[in-house]
This record gives C-alpha cells, sequence and structure tokens, in this order.
C-alpha cells in the first residue's frame, strides 16, 4: 500500500532544485547505493541532506538509516498525467481564490464564477453580507466586490449599502 501523499502541481520544482547543486546530487547518489546512517555523514553533508528531505526524496527509516524514496518519483510523474484544469477552478484552491489571473480573460471569467458563487439572482443583500461572503472566497474582498460591480455583473443602492445581481452568468443553472 502506498502511503505517498497527493502531490501538488509544482512539486517537481522542490525536487529538482534540491538536485540542482552538486554537492547534494552526490549526496543523493551515495544515498541510493549505499543507504548510510545520518551519523555517518560529514557535517557538510548533514547540511546538504535537508532539502533532500525536504523534498520527500530521502527519508530516514527507523533504524537511522537513509534510503531514496522511489514513490516521489512514481508519485510526481502520476500527478503530471492529470488533464489541467481549464475554467475558473484553476485559480482556486478549495473555492476560495489563490491567484489573480494576469490575463484579462480569465480575471473576467473568475469573476463571473465568484459572482455566481456567493450572490444568486435577484437576491439583494447589505454591502456587509457581500463582503463576508467575498471574505470566504478571496483575501481582498473588496476589490472583488468592485470588479463584479465594475464588470456589470453586480448592481448597488446610490448610497452602496445593498448589492444585487441580475446578470446570468454561464455558471448559473437556468
Amino acid at each position: 500500500m502506498d502511503s505517498t501523499p497527493p502531490v501538488p502541481d509544482n512539486a517537481w520544482k522542490q525536487v529538482v532544485a534540491s538536485l540542482a547543486d552538486d554537492g547534494r546530487l552526490r549526496l543523493f547518489g551515495r544515498v541510493v547505493v549505499e543507504s548510510p546512517a545520518e551519523a555517518d555523514l560529514t557535517t557538510d553533508d548533514r547540511r546538504r541532506l535537508a532539502p533532500l528531505l525536504a523534498a520527500g526524496i530521502v527519508v530516514r527509516d527507523d533504524a537511522g538509516s537513509l534510503r531514496a524514496d522511489h514513490g516521489r518519483f512514481a508519485a510526481l510523474l502520476a500527478g503530471g498525467s492529470a488533464p489541467q484544469q481549464t475554467g475558473p477552478e484553476r485559480f482556486l484552491s478549495d473555492g476560495r481564490l489563490v491567484r489573480s489571473p494576469k490575463r484579462l480573460r480569465d480575471r473576467q471569467l473568475v469573476v463571473r464564477y465568484l459572482a455566481s458563487q456567493v450572490l444568486p439572482l435577484d437576491e439583494p443583500v447589505t454591502e456587509l453580507t457581500l463582503t463576508k461572503r467575498l471574505a470566504e472566497r478571496a483575501a481582498d474582498p473588496v476589490s472583488l466586490r468592485r470588479s463584479m460591480v465594475d464588470a456589470g455583473l453586480v448592481h448597488r443602492t446610490r448610497d452602496g449599502a445593498e448589492y444585487w445581481r441580475t446578470v446570468v452568468t454561464e455558471f448559473d443553472d437556468v
């Protein structure tokens, strides 16, 4: 049974970076061939070991020996074969906006998606309620609310006390 945890999309970078140093690469080769005890390493090798352990390509066993974890490479390869997301979800993690898209078209897509998620059609809410809902989805709820208004997705009273959405997006079930 493989107990390897799920691999984030950019986890390969940590593995490659851990092997980008000649000293760490030699140490990794030694671990693969010899499985040395950590106590047998030089001070320099113990310093070089930390990035290899953090990348998950070297593990300690119960006896204190070091060994290469081939499962880490297998997990990276398996993770790389997953289909790429193409919708607004690729900018979200657990429903929360992780990073703002660079391209205008993608930003507009994310704004439409989040508007459909936090504000049902023709349901007036207070500014505070909308801001709280957006805060659950993004680090900057005020800018996101402004983007929704600027895009014409969300309308508000003149004093800004109440907001509602009247525009149907491709993410609405109507």
